[in-house]
């Protein structure tokens, strides 16, 4: 069993990890697979070991210094999709924009251009070793035509792109776990992923509040926000949208277990 999941997820990885150790080694796989899953037991990203994640279907490589895409931020992706095939069928054959805020390894920011070929994508973090990352899964994947990547503060580096009043669609996973949360009870996430990638300030939600306040005057009307947040910090989200009063309609998407882990706003 591999102790940082159970059940399902940990026989899923159990077999990437064997086919990836095959695959490297196909005459003595064993000893590099059972390396790998010691790593893995030690808490270390499947997608560190492997150096490869594979997000919405597409293969993404990743570093020691950027946070792993993680499963649950597919929710996300399928509803920035969802939003966006429902965009695309009302105006055909236009140019949809979208911005990656705090793009990480540029999982949402290439799923998304790889899905959808009218995709133009600005995406940003403040990170410069999550923005080179990015940067290299584009190249990869040949999407350098259509994705810009920039290196700085929330909108920052977008600022003087002209780009005010143009965006469909920001979309972010942010940083949303409470600061005093990490110093105890999930200090073992910084022992192999930068502390900024999850760090959202005293409540969970200072990078949030920010995002919300800062993203409508690139927004189109009837663009959108999207945005991950952590289990029970719905009612936080809620107080901090209704307080900023930016945005005409909201709703929440669920998990599997039925817990509210995305929040979709529209002016």
């Amino acid at each position: 069993m591999l102790a940082p999941v159970a059940g399902a997820e940990a026989e899923g990885e159990a077999r990437r990890i064997v086919e990836a150790a095959r695959a490297a080694r196909p005459g003595d796989f064993a000893e590099l697979a059972t390396r790998w899953a010691q790593r893995r037991c030690e808490g270390v990203p499947l997608g560190q070991i492997l150096g490869r994640q594979r997000f919405l279907g597409v293969d993404l490589m990743v570093g020691s210094n950027v946070l792993s895409p993680r499963e649950e931020t597919e929710i996300l992706g399928r509803e920035a999709l969802a939003f966006l095939r429902e965009l695309a069928s009302m105006r055909p054959g236009d140019e949809l924009r979208i911005v990656d805020m705090g793009c990480g390894s540029g999982n949402l920011a290439c799923a998304l251009a790889v899905a959808m070929p009218q995709l133009r994508v600005w995406a940003s973090d403040i990170s410069e070793d999550c923005a080179e990352l990015t940067r290299a899964n584009v190249a990869r994947l040949s999407l350098q035509d259509r994705v810009q990547v920039f290196a700085g503060d929330l909108f920052a580096p977008l600022a003087d792109l002209g780009l005010a009043n143009t965006i469909d669609m920001v979309v972010m996973n942010p940083p949303y776990i409470p600061s005093t949360s990490l110093e105890k009870g999930r200090a073992e996430l910084l022992r192999h992923e930068p502390r900024e990638a999850f760090d959202g300030g005293p409540y969970g939600i200072s990078i949030l509040g920010r995002l919300i306040e800062d993203s409508p005057p690139f927004l189109k009307e009837g663009g959108a926000l999207l945005f991950e947040f952590g289990i029970a910090q719905e009612r936080m989200i809620k107080a901090v949208v209704a307080r900023k009063g930016h945005y005409t309609r909201s709703r929440m998407a669920q998990d599997s277990q039925g817990k509210p882990r995305v929040m979709v706003l529209q002016q």
